[in-house]
């Protein structure tokens, strides 16, 4: 079991730093680093350093892990990734953590395996160029991911929020919220309890399952192929358009269904609730 529990809110925003630094961590590409105030709880005589990184290879796939701090990956108008780290630790068992951070084949992997025992947490915030795949781990951190080309993300509990992603998108929040938005790619989702809600979707084909947690998706494009299953939480979905396909159980919930239907539509949805709430409708405006 982990040792460090972080609370409260940290900044992700980096203006304003004040203080620099360069931590000596064998195995790493440092090519800049500047370090600022960052306050984490949890520690018993806890010691911070905030250190940036820029990647100078090229990178068209992250594999970022973290063991129970926040990480947060965003696309923007860069040509080289770039990586803020966020690395608290106790003083009285040494220095900072080793952070893991290699690039080949044009994968950068970061992680920060000391933290999986030790008293130690490294939470990431990562800008990478459009184009790149993410493949996050948390386990038990918050998780954040906004304009890749596609992602996958395994939070252990976390809550997870992922915005304009423009490819394949997994999640796996084993309890933790799911909050989407403005996908256009194929979604797989599996809260393990957790809530869902996803607003503005454009994917083409949804499978989501939420074990007990609420799912809400509001579709912004009529899809193709949907599959939701709630084990006895609300579901509601806005759909465009139609006819569909619709096969809708709630297994003795309320349900409510005023979408176009037809078995012989094109366009497939099935919808079960295990005996929560069922909702499916039009999208509003659409």
């Amino acid at each position: 079991m982990r040792a460090v529990t972080i609370r409260g809110r940290w900044v992700w925003g980096l203006s304003g730093l004040v203080t620099a630094v360069v931590l000596a961590v064998p195995g790493t590409r440092l090519i800049t680093a500047d370090g600022g105030p960052w306050s984490v709880h949890g520690l018993s005589t806890p010691d911070a350093v905030v250190r940036t990184v820029t990647v100078p290879q090229p990178v068209t796939r992250l594999d970022l892990q973290s063991y129970g701090a926040p990480a947060r990956v965003e696309s923007g108008p860069v040509s080289r990734v770039h990586v803020t780290e966020f690395i608290s630790y106790n003083k009285q068992n040494g220095g900072p953590p080793a952070v893991v951070e290699s690039v080949s084949g044009g994968r950068l992997t970061l992680a920060d395996p000391v933290c999986n025992t030790a008293d130690c947490a490294v939470s990431f915030a990562v800008t990478v160029p459009s184009g790149v795949n993410v493949t996050m781990a948390t386990g038990g951190g918050s998780a954040a991911v906004s304009g890749a080309a596609g992602a996958q993300v395994d939070s252990g509990g976390g809550p997870v929020t992922a915005t304009g992603i423009h490819g394949p998108f997994t999640a796996t929040t084993d309890g933790g919220s799911l909050q989407l938005e403005a996908l256009t790619g194929p979604l797989r989702a599996d809260t393990g309890g957790g809530p869902l809600l996803g607003q503005d979707v454009a994917a083409a084909t949804v499978d989501a399952s939420t074990d007990g947690g609420s799912a809400r998706i509001d579709f912004a494009a009529a899809p193709d192929t949907v599959r939701v299953s709630t084990g006895g939480g609300p579901a509601a979905l806005a759909l465009p358009g139609g006819p569909y396909d619709l096969n809708a159980a709630s297994d003795g919930g309320p349900q409510s269904v005023t979408i176009a239907t037809d078995p012989a539509a094109r366009r497939s949805v099935t919808v079960t609730s295990g005996g929560g709430s069922l909702d499916v409708g039009p999208a509003a405006g659409l």
